[in-house]
């Protein structure tokens, strides 16, 4: 059914479908197929509540199992908001890189992955600007290293974004810092 349209845009973590209810204002568009990804029943079913629509899809399962549904080289998009720290943090990169090595073989040439994530101070002080540009340095290195190129980094969210959680984060831009990577995959590289 995904194969009749031109893009797959796939959110990763779809909670209650608030984030991918405002892509769909921001970009809806009847050629694309909307995926959302949720392990968590009850918020899978607030976004079933949601959204709906014949280019929308739900899956309820973890991001590992429901990548395999996706074959090579097939989804336009990914993104990623304020993904677990099991997703991302530095401590555990073991158990999280191979999930990022799946997405890009998942990507279609000059596919993008979108992440927003946050640093907070060990102790919840303010994050001093030397954190944050080691932090920023340190996690643009191992996309790079995975294989994606930086299409584009900045700090904060797009300005269409919008969830609970990350609203309340901007909240409070002294003790959270946000960042966008978007991360495309190469033309010439391979895994």
């Amino acid at each position: 059914m995904i194969s009749t349209f031109d893009k797959v845009l796939v959110e990763l973590g779809v909670g209650d479908g608030q984030l991918l209810a405002k892509i769909l204002e921001y970009s809806n568009s009847p050629n694309t197929c909307y995926v959302g990804i949720e392990i968590d029943p009850k918020q899978i079913q607030k976004a079933r509540d949601k959204l709906r629509g014949r280019n929308i899809y739900l899956i309820n399962d973890s991001f590992e199992n429901a990548l395999s549904y996706f074959p090579d080289d097939y989804v336009d998009e990914f993104i990623f908001v304020l993904p677990p720290p099991s997703y991302i943090d530095k401590s555990m990169e073991s158990q999280w890189i191979l999930l990022y090595k799946n997405i890009y073989k998942k990507l279609k040439e000059k596919g993008t992955l979108t992440i927003v994530t946050e640093i907070i101070n060990d102790l919840l002080g303010p994050v001093s600007d030397i954190e944050f540009r080691s932090w920023k340095n340190w996690l643009s290195s191992k996309f790079v290293t995975i294989g994606f190129i930086i299409k584009e980094m900045f700090d904060d969210s797009p300005c269409h974004y919008s969830s609970h959680f990350l609203d309340q984060f901007k909240a409070d831009q002294l003790r959270i810092k946000l960042i966008t990577l978007i991360l495309a995959k190469s033309n010439s590289q391979t895994i």
